[in-house]
């Protein structure tokens, strides 16, 4: 089990509210809904800062003849009817 730390969090009343809701909603405590909204926030931030880190050491040109490169092994095919976009 992972070691756990006590944390004061200072948050509007209507937050607090919305999370008191949702949790009793999805069956769970508080803390476990604050806990997991928490972690996937900063997961997402952290993936985000990630790319923008590994994108700022790219170039746009080389980065688009990349793609280019990609998008020419797509094979050609028709596009069924159902799939297709009105112009």
């Amino acid at each position: 089990m992972s070691r756990t730390q006590v944390v004061t969090l200072r948050m509007p009343i209507e937050l607090k509210r919305r999370l008191e809701r949702e949790a009793k909603y999805q069956g769970v405590s508080i803390n476990q809904l604050t806990n997991y909204l928490i972690n996937i926030q900063l997961t997402q931030a952290e993936a985000i800062s990630a790319l923008e880190s590994r994108l700022s050491q790219k170039s746009i040109k080389d980065l688009k003849t990349k793609v280019g490169r990609i998008l020419d092994k797509v094979p050609d095919r028709e596009v069924p009817e159902w799939d297709s976009v009105d112009s």
